[in-house]
């Protein structure tokens, strides 16, 4: 497809892979597709309004598309985070909402690796100011979250196998009052929501190769390490409540998992559960 965009009529299933246009409370609403933009080997679908883009690409993956990279969409009504939480992205310009489609499926370091490619691609935007990442896959900006990330490996029921990344971030400030709920950061940058789309993309890239070919090397182990700003901190692991531990992260394993040597001496490796700077 060539580079720019055009609009895209209505088509049967049977005539294309991608599903007709859905009725409101559905993925995503609305009489056509947006638009689709074609550069190199990169297909984005830009639509107006979507309850998730999350559920719009799975359902893309359901209806057997093959072609569409990242589904970005100017309103997100119910997005959502890790455990579905919330997450407050605004609406474009102010916002990016998008979910990134990856084939064939990514293995374990899936998070890490996106995070890595997201602070490859916010750097530039924020001169200045302190970036870094949280394990597993937070970016924080100023000490403040920066995005609201998802990484999922769906199952299908036509058994198609890809990875579904969820990033909302808020590009700048919007005019009137911000919802009390919303700790966030903005990044203050100028720059389209396409754009910005499209810049994660070329970041995820050459990092997806690489590991698609040599697996989770040393020098993507070292690269994470050294913007990880939970390495090194006395952190707070909440490992269902009420229970808790507290100690040093001490370094990431081959597996891209975090070791914390607890207050008593003992070391663990934590997988899952929520972890916290202690105050």
């Amino acid at each position: 497809m060539r580079s720019g965009s055009r609009d895209v009529p209505q088509r049967s299933r049977n005539a294309h892979p991608r599903p007709v246009p859905h009725a409101a409370g559905q993925p995503y609403a609305g009489g056509s597709y947006g638009h689709l933009l074609g550069q190199g080997d990169m297909t984005l679908l830009h639509l107006a309004t979507a309850t998730s883009t999350m559920d719009v690409a799975r359902q893309l993956l359901e209806d057997g598309d093959t072609t569409t990279s990242i589904v970005l969409t100017d309103e997100q009504t119910a997005g959502r985070g890790r455990h579905n939480r919330p997450w407050i992205t605004f609406d474009a310009p102010y916002g990016h909402a998008a979910t990134f489609i990856l084939r064939p499926q990514v293995g374990p370091h899936f998070p890490l690796l996106v995070a890595l490619a997201l602070h490859e691609a916010i750097s530039p935007l924020v001169p200045g100011r302190t970036l870094a990442l949280k394990w597993p896959n937070d970016l924080l900006l100023d000490g403040k979250k920066a995005a609201g990330i998802l990484c999922e490996n769906p199952v299908l029921s036509n058994g198609v196998k890809a990875s579904l990344v969820g990033i909302g971030l808020n590009i700048r400030q919007p005019e009137g009052d911000i919802p009390e709920s919303f700790q966030g950061a903005f990044l203050n940058a100028d720059i389209a929501p396409e754009n910005l789309a499209k810049s994660i993309w070329a970041c995820m890239q050459p990092l997806l190769t690489l590991y698609a070919t040599q697996g989770w090397t040393s020098a993507l182990s070292e690269n994470y390490v050294q913007r990880c700003a939970t390495i090194g901190q006395t952190i707070v692991w909440q490992r269902g409540q009420p229970n808790e531990l507290t100690g040093y992260a001490r370094s990431l394993t081959k597996d891209g998992h975090l070791e914390l040597v607890a207050d008593d001496g003992t070391v663990h490796v934590i997988h899952s559960g929520e972890i916290f700077d202690k105050r």
